[in-house]
Formats: structure tokens, sequence, C-alpha cells
């Protein structure tokens, strides 16, 4: 069997554990983008402690590179997945792809976030873009993978006007085939839009408000945030989902609240800001007050967590250099 031409652009605890199960079955043939593990993968890849598939040690794909310029020798590809953190105000993954596009390429998106679909759409109209959401629970900590929960993923299709439904579909499925093995539950998603809108609930809400206040989701409740704060903000998900034509249950709210229980959770955000690294700002948070502006819903409160944000993710920007202060402060002239 002719195996696909996989480039995967992402190699942290989930990138790494959808690289293992494209390589698994022998469907796919992968070639992995690294940058800060690249050499030491190189030497002795990646050790996996799995729920699932046990101990591997020394685990590479079949070819390893350390830019998309590289990988390009080993093209073109029949898919292009990406898994890295979703961060577009800091980088334009649709420019670090955009050597392997083209217009067979499938583009597979296994990030957080709402709308991140418009920015690949404009830059690649005539291309079929998978949506996966991924529920694993796994972490890279200097090339050791902790994989502790099953991996469940489902991907459906980001609609492309462009192109037929049924071709959209036709590749979601046979994507589906080449990732899917006995040990994952990989399923057909119809309507991705309600997916990534249910997830939000929990993501534009716990996750911000953690990581600006430093407390895990436990204490948060103990402390009087989720009452104050969250279920408010969750219910101006739900309006902007409902502007956005979908529908969420009223029930989703005490789900997600409930869904750390029993256990002091640090959401990602919290975990990006006590690590000093950069937070999803703008797919989880911005898109979705962007979404109730252009639909005229009011969000007082997502859109006072967004500002915040935005002030906490320019403060690490300017940590790590990627932002210069001026040394006196500029003053605007009435």
């Amino acid at each position: 069997m002719t195996k696909e031409n996989v480039l995967l652009v992402g190699s942290g605890g989930v990138g790494t554990m959808a690289a293992y199960a494209l390589e698994y079955s022998h469907k796919a043939s992968v070639t992995s983008v690294l940058r800060s593990d690249y050499m030491k993968v190189l030497e002795t890849g990646f050790t996996i402690e799995s729920c699932d598939y046990g101990h591997i040690e020394g685990f590479r794909t079949t070819h390893v590179v350390n830019s998309v310029e590289k990988a390009m020798q080993l093209g073109p590809y029949n898919y292009v997945v990406v898994t890295t953190k979703n961060i577009p105000d800091v980088t334009d993954m649709t420019e670090v792809i955009s050597e392997a596009i083209t217009d067979e390429t499938v583009i597979v998106l296994i990030q957080n976030g709402i709308g991140i679909e418009r920015d690949f759409f404009q830059r690649f109209p005539r291309n079929v873009v998978l949506s996966g959401v991924s529920f694993i629970q796994s972490i890279n900590r200097n090339c050791v993978i902790s994989h502790t929960s099953k991996d469940f993923l489902k991907v459906g299709y980001f609609y492309n006007k462009n192109l037929e439904r049924d071709f959209q579909e036709k590749v979601c499925k046979r994507f589906i085939e080449v990732y899917g093995n006995d040990f994952i539950d990989c399923h057909y998603d119809s309507n991705v839009k309600f997916s990534r809108w249910r997830k939000l609930v929990y993501n534009a809400c716990l996750n911000p408000v953690c990581a600006l206040t430093g407390v895990d989701s436990g204490r948060l409740e103990l402390f009087g945030g989720t009452d104050g704060i969250i279920r408010g903000m969750m219910r101006e998900v739900i309006e902007v989902a409902k502007s956005d034509g979908v529908d969420l249950p009223e029930d989703v709210i005490e789900f997600m609240i409930r869904s750390d229980d029993p256990v002091y959770f640090k959401p990602s955000m919290l975990v990006d800001i006590e690590k000093g690294n950069y937070m999803e700002v703008e797919v989880i948070c911005g898109n979705t007050v962007r979404i109730a502006k252009e639909n005229n819903v009011p969000v007082p409160n997502l859109s006072l967590i967004y500002e915040l944000l935005k002030v906490v993710q320019k403060k690490i920007k300017e940590r790590k250099g990627a932002l210069i202060v001026p040394k006196v402060r500029p003053v605007p002239h009435k």
C-alpha cells in the first residue's frame, strides 16, 4: 500500500502523539519539523510513556528536519498537519507552511480556537482545511512524552465555499482512516462549529481567568470566582455562538465547570503564565470578541478579559525581546 506523505509542524505532547499514531499503522510517512528539540531528537529520539502504547524508546518519524524549507526536499505532501500552539500574533502559520502547500494539499489544524480557518482560507482558497479537536492529555518535557489519557480526536472539515461539500467530506474521512488505529477514538465530526464553540465555553472563560488570577480552577471556585465571574462569561460565549449559528445547551455551563473535578487543575494559559510562555490569546478570546462585534452581541466580561490578556501577552513579548519598550515613556500630544 502506498503511504500518504505527511508534513507535521509542532512536536509538543499532542503533535508527537499524532505523529506516532500516523506512523503506527504504516499508512503514512511523516516528516516532522522540529526547532528546539531538533538535535536531541536527531540523536536519541523521543521517549514515550503512553497509557495506550506503553513504553517507547527512541521514537522518530520517518524524517526529522528543522525547517519547512528543508522538508521541501522530501515533498510534495498529501497532508500538512499543524499541531503547534495557536499564536498568530506571534507566528503566522500560513506563512510558515506556505512553501509546502499545493492545490492538492490537505491542511489539518489540530489546534485550539474559533475562527482559526479564516486566515488559511484567505491564503489558500482552493484547499481543503480540516478541523481536529483533540481531547488527549499529553505533555512533552525535554523530549519525554507523558501520554496519560486516550487519544480522542474529532475531525471534520471547515466549509470551503470554493469546493464541493461531498469532496471535502470524502477527503476528511480519508484522513481519519490514515490516522486511526485500535487504540484511538478518532471519528468524523459533521458539525465542526458546534464542537469548537462547545470547547470554547471552557477555554474562553476558565482558561484566561485562571491565568490572570494565578489560581487553578479548583481554587477559583473556592475563592468565589466561578460564581462571580465564570458563569457570566460562559453565558456570553453561548450568546456569541448563537449569533454564529450554533445553539449550545444551557447545561454546558455546569458540565464545563465540573469537568476538572475532583482535582485542582491548572488550565493551559495558567501553565503558560507560570512558564513565561506565550498564550493563545487571539484564537480563544480575541476571535470570540471579534465575532461578537460582527454580530452585535454585547460581551462586556469577555471584552475586559481579552484586553487584560493582551497587556499580559505584550509583557511576555517584552521579556522575550519581541517587543521593545522605549526608554522614555512617549506621551501623546493633545
